[in-house]
């Protein structure tokens, strides 16, 4: 539980945000699936100067849960996996300069899938300096 907060813990702090913004085609794409909780943060905070957005699926159940894994072609069950993946189809892994794109994040233990869209360079560093601050602080 605690490798999961640093990534989904503050996120869902923010879900209650209303804003008017564009909702992305990955968030309409899982919103409607059954046993899936979908959420889309606009404006994730990484840094002081840096935001981004989020969409967070978090499986129901464990079908569901194996389900996204297939999708998305996670072959582990443990820990945390990474990649990044094309900003239209984040199942599909691109090579990490590759921009605009998704970060995503699957926790195993939460059957949580994080993305972060990354438009460039800054927001990737940010990304990991947040997240790496995550870590050493929890």
């Amino acid at each position: 539980m605690k490798r999961l907060s640093y990534i989904l813990i503050p996120l869902m702090l923010l879900v209650g945000c209303n804003r008017e913004e564009a909702t992305a085609p990955l968030y309409q794409q899982y919103a409607a699936h059954k046993n899936l909780t979908v959420a889309q943060v606009f404006g994730f905070h990484l840094c002081d100067t840096v935001k981004t957005d989020v969409v967070i699926l978090v499986a129901d159940d464990s079908a569901a849960w194996q389900g996204l894994k297939e999708e998305f072609d996670i072959r582990t069950s443990e820990g945390v996996t990474s990649w990044m993946g094309d900003i239209d189809h984040p199942e599909q892994r691109v090579k990490r300069d590759i921009r605009p794109a998704w970060r995503a994040m699957a926790v195993h233990e939460e059957m949580t899938i994080a993305f972060y869209h990354i438009e460039d360079d800054i927001h990737y560093e940010a990304l990991l300096d947040y997240q790496m601050n995550e870590l050493t602080t929890n």
